[in-house]
């Protein structure tokens, strides 16, 4: 058995490989906005997201869990991203 991998590190960041990587720029500095359920932000390029219900790719509907889990994030249909840049 291989020990887990906390999901924060001694400073309160979240843990290398733990949150889903941006959009616009493909770091993994995407972090959920500080008050509003589904709204993310990249603290590397400051992009802004929203998480949708519909994918943007194919149209597949899914219901939203509004936590920052990168399998809530993806669309099981297509693999894409359900954030889209606001």
């Amino acid at each position: 058995m291989s020990p887990r991998q906390p999901a924060f590190g001694v400073s309160g960041e979240p843990a290398p490989g733990t949150t889903p990587g941006c959009p616009s720029c493909g770091q993994p500095w995407l972090r959920p906005s500080s008050n509003l359920p589904g709204r993310y932000r990249c603290v590397y390029c400051l992009s802004r997201f929203e998480l949708r219900s519909d994918c943007p790719d194919c149209g597949a509907h899914s219901t939203i869990a509004r936590m920052s889990d990168t399998a809530n994030v993806l669309c099981r249909s297509c693999g894409g991203s359900m954030l889209r840049e606001i």
